[in-house]
């Protein structure tokens, strides 16, 4: 008993210590993608500018939530920690913003105009907003992410989830926003989407290839 005992402490205890260091990776990473993203929007050189492109693409924040889904066995711990991440995310973005200045405005009562404040309503509107998204699509993204360790057939349109997405993304972008844009921006979005179609020819290859191996694998066993 005083073994079996000791077991289950052991096992409970490194499956605690495993959603603690869980939960502080996805916060962390969440940070760190909400934070670079402005922080790198004046970026001129050939890294950070497309690093920021990159970074600040809906796609990106969709693969967060969406890789952290994929880290974890359980499905309540995958939508939990994806909505954990993208809220963490979120409230990095807009904090790193506020810390630009960019939420400052002049008080209308001063006539010089040399005193500045900050509009807390424009802040906390847009991100409340944001993390309302984040709560909705979080899970639905932790989710597929989830489904996805299934490496068969079935697991296959939620691996296909993320690069659909930057596909549809990028090439809107490149439609719509690249010819008022520099030629960095088109490269960067141009090269997204090229790696995203390679990343579906790969998964699209690879589950075929492994559905076809099976009843080969079967009939040897035999």
């Amino acid at each position: 008993m005083s073994a079996s005992r000791t077991g289950f402490r052991t096992r409970t205890s490194s499956r605690f210590r495993s959603r603690i260091l869980a939960f502080s990776a996805a916060l962390t990473v969440g940070a760190v993608l909400g934070v670079l993203g402005p922080l790198l929007i004046n970026a001129t050189d050939p890294v950070g500018h497309p690093v920021h492109l990159v970074l600040s693409a809906g796609w990106s924040w969709a693969a967060l939530a969406f890789c952290v889904g994929l880290a974890r066995e359980s499905r309540v711990e995958s939508v939990v920690l994806a909505v954990a991440s993208l809220v963490t995310a979120v409230i990095a973005y807009y904090l790193t913003k506020l810390g630009q200045g960019q939420y400052l405005t002049l008080g209308r009562g001063d006539p010089s105009g040399a005193t500045p404040y900050v509009s807390w309503g424009d802040f906390a509107s847009k991100t409340l907003g944001w993390c309302v998204v984040a709560c909705v699509t979080g899970p639905v993204l932790g989710l597929a992410g989830n489904l996805a360790r299934d490496h068969g057939l079935r697991g296959l349109p939620f691996r296909m989830l993320i690069p659909v997405v930057a596909v549809v993304e990028m090439s809107e972008r490149l439609d719509v926003e690249a010819p008022l844009q520099r030629p960095i921006v088109d490269m960067t979005w141009s090269g997204v989407r090229l790696v995203a179609v390679a990343a579906l020819v790969v998964l699209v290859g690879r589950a075929v290839m492994t559905w076809r191996l099976r009843p080969s694998a079967g009939q040897a066993d035999k």
